[in-house]
């Protein structure tokens, strides 16, 4: 892929997992909170805009083409079978929203949350390593997984939504997600880099450089310390939406640092997060003004 096409590439992909992560979390959470009969309020918002993940998984797909790939692994991570992988995925997840927004049971949310479990894994893959086909994290799924808990329950606090209780409860949740993500990353680094596996470990020496090294704490120190710091120091409704705010931003770093690619790529992708973001935003306005 041409340097400008890479560039394109890296930052649509961090871009689609930092805004989609809010979104596929608030699925998720509608789910736990159907099958738990927890009182939080305020993901149907976020997840109404799950269809989006068809469109975004599709621009996904597409920036797979000329990717380089081990010979026996090019059918799987060809830019087709990457995108309808993708607008697959994004159609389930649309659907299992619509259906929880809708009052589905207990039986459907369970169900849909058996399946993203079952699927997550490749799914993941695809979003999250697809940059570098033939590299394995076992742990990817789960990534995913508490990369978008935590994106859903930031993106409500940073927001302002849901009721006191709620938003107490959630902001633990959001700090053990984060913590989460966090473990798993740092365990894959930690079995490669002092395992010396010489099959994998390119991938964190392309990623060793001062600059990404500086990124990586830059994640850490807003993905987790500040909002662990705010939350503990700053009090009421000041601190959780200052920590909401943090850790999304320490998710896009993560992302940029996860995905790489340099600085240019992280400035594409933070102003592309920020466009989807305003466009969400429009958007809910438009409806609240019609409604």
């Amino acid at each position: 892929m041409s340097g400008m096409g890479s560039i394109l590439a890296g930052a649509w992909r961090i871009a689609f997992l930092t805004a989609g992560a809010p979104v596929i979390g608030s699925v998720l959470l509608l789910s736990v909170k159907q099958l738990t009969g927890a009182c939080w309020q305020g993901f149907d918002r976020a997840a109404r805009f799950a269809p989006g993940l068809v469109v975004g998984g599709a621009l996904l797909g597409l920036g797979q083409i000329a990717t380089d790939a081990p010979f026996h692994l090019k059918p799987w991570v060809s830019w087709w079978g990457v995108g309808v992988r993708a607008m697959l995925a994004g159609a389930g997840l649309a659907y299992a929203g619509a259906r929880l927004r809708d009052g589905a049971g207990t039986t459907f949310a369970a169900v849909a949350l058996a399946v993203f479990a079952a699927l997550v894994t490749p799914v993941a893959s695809d979003w999250m390593l697809g940059q570098v086909p033939g590299h394995p994290v076992s742990a990817i799924g789960m990534m995913l997984s508490v990369e978008a808990i935590g994106g859903a329950a930031a993106l409500l606090l940073a927001t302002g939504r849901g009721t006191l209780p709620d938003r107490r409860d959630l902001a633990r949740l959001m700090i053990a997600a984060m913590l989460g993500l966090g473990y798993l990353a740092f365990m894959d680094f930690l079995i490669i880099w002092f395992g010396n596996l010489p099959s994998r470990v390119g991938f964190y020496v392309d990623r060793g450089t001062p600059a990404m090294v500086a990124l990586v704490w830059a994640a850490l120190l807003a993905g987790l310390a500040a909002p662990i710091a705010l939350l503990s120091l700053v009090e009421g409704e000041r601190g959780r939406r200052a920590a909401g705010v943090a850790v999304l931003l320490g998710l896009l770093l993560f992302n940029a640092g996860w995905v790489a690619g340099g600085l240019l790529t992280l400035l594409l992708a933070a102003l592309l997060t920020a466009l989807l973001g305003a466009a969400a935003a429009m958007l809910l306005r438009q409806e609240t003004a019609h409604g």
